[in-house]
């Protein structure tokens, strides 16, 4: 049992004290009666006896109150079970503005060692964003009807706005792991539904035509443009591979934990030959470069070829008198042609599937299945350096 001792004050408005210890810890209370202290003393007395301690968890104040319920609720009702109701529903949340929580949030993410700093940036360049419309206010003040209509209102198109969706669920679960909020209201927010147009590839005209315009000009980039024409590898993984990660011997390329999404070191294989005699043509300095300088390299080389071509080429070509119509190159199409073309040239769907780090095969027979005939794939990856005799077997 507690200890309990009572004291009375007669210089105080509410003169009936009772003080009580438990695991070590003092408590007391004040009462205007002694009815009203000898009603608190039974309640502690129940509470102990029936060994439901976690109620001594609850603050004095929160204690108090609970303990003025007893009376009204049944006495088959078990104590642990009204503990755990209170908790969940009287969670005591510190009011913060939107400012406040997302530079904490930010602060949080910058010192995770496991998360990419592009990640970090983009999830700022977000909360930059809100915090324009919302910093002062109070962030239990932000319904999930209030972030839809700021995403609506985003003059981005339906992909874009769920990157940034994710983005602020992940921020809003982390507001919520805080206690400044009782609930992720940005767990279900409501976006448009994105419509999935044509794919958009190169024939395998325009893309030996990009990299024979390239070959002797800036060998560097065409190897990493191979990484992403013949290996689909998206723009942001070519920065991310170094030279020592190709094993030419074995015909694999490794991509270590720290580099993926899912923090788990594999492997690429069963690319196809052309790929090969492309990286072996390719400097190591090529394998230093950032994320920034290979798309401005690849840009130089799509001009090179005559296959970007802006507005401001198109005036500058009319004021010379040649007739020029505005090129650019299809969204993703080193990626989208790869996936296009193995799927037609080899039918693996499987072995394409792996090689792209797709979880199953659905998105192949979605977007890239009749997007390429057989001959036109088989031509693609015909596509080799100058000079560079292929075996029979050069393609998967």
């Amino acid at each position: 049992m507690a200890t309990i001792i009572k004291t009375y004050h007669e210089d105080r408005k509410s003169p009936f004290k009772v003080k009580w210890t438990v695991d070590g810890k003092r408590w007391s209370r004040f009462f205007t009666t002694d009815k009203e202290r000898e009603d608190f003393i039974t309640n502690l007395n129940k509470i102990e006896c029936a060994g439901e301690t976690e109620l001594f968890k609850l603050s004095p104040a929160r204690r108090f109150e609970m303990l003025s319920l007893l009376k009204m609720i049944p006495e088959d009702v078990p104590l642990t079970e009204i503990g755990r109701f209170w908790n969940k529903h009287h969670k005591a949340t510190e009011v913060k503005k939107l400012w406040d929580c997302a530079d904490e949030y930010i602060r949080t993410l910058n010192m995770n060692k496991d998360k990419c700093p592009s990640y970090v940036n983009h999830a700022r360049r977000i909360m930059e964003l809100l915090c324009r419309d919302f910093s002062d206010t109070l962030v239990t003040d932000i319904t999930r009807q209030t972030l839809e209509k700021w995403l609506a209102n985003l003059p981005y198109g339906a992909v874009a706005k769920k990157n940034y969706k994710s983005t602020i669920r992940a921020a809003w679960g982390f507001f919520e792991r805080n206690d400044w909020i009782d609930k992720n209201v940005a767990d279900r927010l409501q976006t448009e539904k994105i419509i999935m147009g044509e794919i958009g590839i190169l024939t395998p005209a325009e893309a030996e035509k990009l990299l024979r315009a390239n070959e002797e000009a800036d060998p560097e980039v065409c190897g990493l443009m191979a990484l992403g024409m013949f290996a689909g590898m998206r723009t942001s993984a070519i920065s991310r591979v170094d030279f020592d990660e190709i094993d030419f011997k074995s015909r694999i390329i490794h991509t270590p934990a720290e580099k993926t999404k899912i923090k788990r070191r594999g492997i690429i294989e069963g690319l196809p030959e052309n790929l090969w005699a492309w990286l072996e043509k390719t400097p190591k300095t090529a394998f230093d470069w950032c994320e920034r300088k290979y798309k401005r390299r690849r840009e130089f080389a799509l001009r090179r070829a005559g296959m970007l071509v802006n507005a401001m080429d198109v005036k500058r070509l009319e004021k010379k008198g040649i007739e020029a119509n505005k090129k650019i190159p299809p969204h993703n199409a080193f990626r989208h042609s790869f996936a296009s073309y193995h799927v037609a040239a080899f039918d693996k769907f499987e072995t394409t599937a792996r090689i792209m780090s797709h979880t199953g095969t659905q998105i192949l027979f979605q977007h890239y299945k009749a997007a390429a005939t057989q001959k036109d794939g088989l031509k693609y990856f015909d596509i080799y350096p100058k000079g560079y005799k292929a075996s029979k077997s050069s393609v998967a």
